[in-house]
């Protein structure tokens, strides 16, 4: 119960924070792409210190929970925002989309900044604690010895991840969509920062060379995955509010399964391309940059 109280009184203070600090200059009402990303720094930055203040054994869970629950507000804003540009602006339903999806990606690129910064900055042992999930993989290695898989292999993930984000967002809506964006946003922050501050020891570089070196090789899958995981997670959260409000003949459900299915199958594509680009030029980019 304690656990449980601490838990709930964390949440309770990421979430004004995030609305102090953002939704007094929100324009119409919602969060634009500049004010998106920011918040996704800054609520990473506060849930990861709430969870190593208070549960310093379970941080690497509780720091991806309170950053989800602190933005949930936010992407329920952009939910409201997606209907009026359908319904009050005539906006066609794959451009609204698509502008969503944006600004959620804006959200996941700051929150991966936010924990990239903690890892890049903290003692090694307060890192290795609060990721000790995310980096277990990595360990030690160098970043020249960052091996990617095969295409195969790396797409068999990929769509397994795409299709964890739709199932858990059917359920739990915006703060599934937030605790999965929030878990990848901490695995790729953490571990790309970890393998660049582990080059800049070894090499004697600059760490911000060696973590904008790691970016730059390897940013171009991640962010074809990224996109691909948010409208996975999209078409959750529209099927998901859809199935509860409309009756199974209604022309309104119908309506959101097609942009669920083209969300989709677009969510599939992209994953696959990132999957194609990471086994095939991943390693050739690691080499590049490591030279």
């Amino acid at each position: 119960m304690v656990h449980r109280r601490e838990a709930s009184n964390a949440a309770a203070v990421c979430y004004p924070l995030e609305m102090l600090a953002f939704q007094r200059w929100y324009e119409d009402d919602t969060p634009g792409h500049r004010q998106l990303f920011a918040e996704g720094i800054l609520v990473s930055l506060v849930g990861a210190t709430f969870a190593a203040w208070l549960f310093p054994q379970d941080a690497s869970y509780i720091a991806v929970f309170l950053t989800a629950v602190a933005s949930t507000d936010s992407v329920e804003r952009l939910l409201g925002w997606n209907r009026r540009e359908i319904l009050e602006r005539g906006t066609s339903p794959r451009k609204a989309n698509l502008r969503m999806a944006g600004r959620l990606l804006m959200l996941f690129a700051g929150a991966v900044l936010g924990f990239s910064l903690l890892a890049m900055l903290l003692p090694l042992d307060l890192v290795n604690m609060l990721f000790s999930k995310q980096v277990a993989e990595f360990g030690t290695m160098a970043f020249a010895d960052l091996r990617f898989g095969t295409p195969g292999d790396i797409a068999a993930h990929n769509v397994h991840v795409c299709l964890f984000f739709f199932m858990v967002a059917l359920p739990f809506r915006q703060g599934g969509i937030m605790l999965a964006i929030a878990w990848n946003a901490s695995v790729w922050g953490s571990a790309f920062a970890l393998l660049a501050r582990q080059w800049a020891e070894v090499d004697h570089l600059w760490i911000v060379d060696a973590y904008l070196r790691v970016m730059a090789a390897c940013s171009p899958h991640m962010a074809l995955e990224a996109a691909g995981y948010v409208l996975a997670g999209m078409s959750g959260v529209f099927l998901g509010k859809a199935l509860l409000k409309h009756s199974l003949e209604s022309a309104t459900l119908e309506g959101v399964l097609r942009s669920v299915v083209f969300m989709m199958l677009l969510a599939l594509l992209l994953v696959l391309l990132g999957a194609a680009w990471e086994g095939i030029l991943g390693g050739k980019l690691v080499g590049l940059v490591t030279l």
